[in-house]
């Protein structure tokens, strides 16, 4: 590799102009972050991972790994920051399982059992994906709901969410019609149908997941951002 290479975002850059040479490279990150890698997982199992035979942490190699390849730089995320995001989601897959209770860790889980907070924050994880979900709830209550809502009415079946985050996206590109929601704190729903070919009862379905993306698009949160493209890319088509 020529030159002096400072962080790991050049890094991942190179690697994916150099597809030979990923395997080498790829190695050599994972081995230089391994303290990172081992902190994340403590920080959501909450205890200490043994380096030898332990299955949380083969989770959290798979997990950088896959972090590695679907990082988009673009989406203005850091890269450490998206893979703090997916192996906190890969080890919480695991914890879920053992439990007997195998979910995907997707948008239809931002909550705990418990309370309503968004199921990937805890007091381990980086300050800066609790601002935004702060900031995201601040949203979502003056639209009248909250994270707890939101998961009750989030679509569960994959083609479902994936619509609605297609949808989404659409609304979000649509000034006017973003407007209407923040002067309104109500969807526009008459104007969605006609702007992009849709129905009602499409809409009413998944109307709070619809909000609640639109909100994350277009105020730009994000690592909330990199989540919800992630969490489509894992769904099967």
């Amino acid at each position: 590799m020529s030159g002096k290479v400072e962080n790991v975002e050049e890094i991942i850059k190179y690697i994916r102009a150099h597809p030979k040479e990923e395997d080498v490279y790829k190695s050599r990150l994972i081995e230089s972050h391994m303290p990172f890698i081992v902190h994340t997982i403590s920080g959501v199992t909450g205890r200490y991972v043994e380096v030898e035979n332990s299955e949380e942490l083969s989770v959290g190699l798979i997990a950088f790994d896959e972090a590695m390849s679907k990082y988009q730089p673009d989406r203005g995320a850091t890269f450490l920051s998206f893979a703090r995001l997916v192996i906190s989601s890969r080890i919480k897959d695991l914890t879920n399982k053992e439990r007997k209770n195998s979910k995907t860790v997707s948008l239809e889980q931002m909550t705990e059992e418990s309370g309503d907070r968004m199921g990937i924050i805890d007091s381990n994880l980086n300050n800066e994906v609790a601002i935004e979900v702060e900031k995201w709830e601040s949203f979502l209550k003056k639209f009248g709901f909250n994270l707890e809502q939101l998961v009750d009415e989030t679509p569960k079946h994959v083609d479902t969410r994936n619509n609605a985050i297609d949808l989404s996206e659409n609304i979000s590109n649509a000034d006017d019609i973003v407007s209407h929601m923040y002067k309104k704190y109500r969807l526009p729903v008459s104007k969605i149908i006609l702007r992009f070919q849709t129905t009602k009862k499409i809409i009413n379905r998944s109307k709070k997941f619809i909000i609640a993306t639109v909100v994350i698009l277009s105020k730009n949160l994000v690592l909330l951002k990199q989540w919800v493209y992630t969490d489509k890319r894992r769904c099967p088509s």
